[in-house]
């Protein structure tokens, strides 16, 4: 096996948490697409990374991003993340916006109202690497849902539920 094909194949034993990242072009258009490379990057100032393919829609705009977000979908939006994923078919483009309840925040990004936790973002950088942008934001505004949340995961593949919700605030220790 050669090493980018056991790269993927090790890549598909990683369980990722499932999020819907957007942002608009500078004519206004919002663009949307479905991430599972997204990480916190530090608490002080708060801010995290998404990982965005170059050749997708809304990697064809990131270098006049100014404000994106990032929605964290739990296990009751699988259809939101077969839209943004592209894996609905005929449903492209601003369609992609029908699936799940979205808003936006005061920078005009749009937000998807019910997902387990949203982060607004200015962009605070972007490093270009092969296929891929690296898009730093440091984060605005935050909604977290109220409840205990089932998160989305993406393993092997698949959008998998996995049923166990976690209670909102965490573990105590």
């Amino acid at each position: 096996m050669d090493s980018v094909d056991g790269f993927r194949l090790g890549m598909q034993r990683l369980v990722s948490g499932v999020s819907v990242i957007t942002g608009r072009s500078a004519q206004g258009r919002p663009y949307g697409i479905t991430a599972t490379s997204v990480f916190s990057l530090t608490v002080d100032p708060p801010s995290l990374a998404v990982g965005i393919n170059r050749e997708t829609r809304l990697g064809g705009i990131v270098p006049e991003l100014k404000t994106f977000s990032v929605s964290i979908l739990g296990d009751g939006q699988r259809d939101v993340a077969e839209a943004f994923a592209g894996r609905i078919p005929g449903i492209k483009g601003v369609d992609r916006f029908t699936y799940g309840s979205w808003s936006e925040d005061s920078s005009g990004v749009p937000i998807l109202l019910d997902a387990a936790a949203c982060f607004a973002c200015e962009v605070d950088g972007v490093m270009e690497r092969s296929t891929h942008f690296l898009l730093v934001g440091v984060v605005t505004a935050v909604h977290v849902s109220a409840g205990d949340i089932a998160p989305l995961v993406y393993f092997s593949r698949a959008f998998v539920d996995v049923g166990q919700p976690a209670r909102a605030g965490g573990a105590e220790r």
